[in-house]
């Protein structure tokens, strides 16, 4: 084995590591539970693991966020009374650590796994 060779495998070796170890890193596990917050105060929890599809209506600090849960094990807020629409634009929250904020309204949609608990963002 030329020493070409060598240097080649470890390198192969290495790569291979550093990419199991960043697939375990960074999988976040689906969540289960979506904690609504307005205005830092826990307003709603959803189970995510609900099959029925349905819509919910969060009142915010500027007026009504409506959100969807279409049973498949995601939320995403369709419609809000501010300006930019940014939370509205925002892809639909369904793993662990998943959030959504409406800004304005002073609103957070924070995805929690089992036996997790919202952040101080969340809070």
């Amino acid at each position: 084995m030329k020493r070409s060779d060598r240097v080649t495998a470890i390198i192969i070796a290495v790569a291979i590591i550093l990419l199991v170890s960043s697939y375990a890193l960074f999988r976040r596990p689906a969540g289960n539970t979506a904690v609504v917050s307005v205005d830092g105060v826990e307003t709603a929890r959803i189970d995510l693991l609900e099959r029925t599809p349905r819509t919910l209506e969060v009142h915010g600090t500027s007026g009504v966020l409506l959100l969807e849960v279409p049973g498949d094990g995601s939320v995403r807020v369709i419609q809000a009374p501010c300006p930019d629409q940014i939370c509205v634009h925002t892809k639909a929250a369904r793993t662990a650590g998943d959030t959504i904020i409406c800004v304005p309204n002073r609103v957070v949609i924070a995805v929690i796994g089992r036996g997790e608990v919202p952040d101080a963002v969340a809070q």
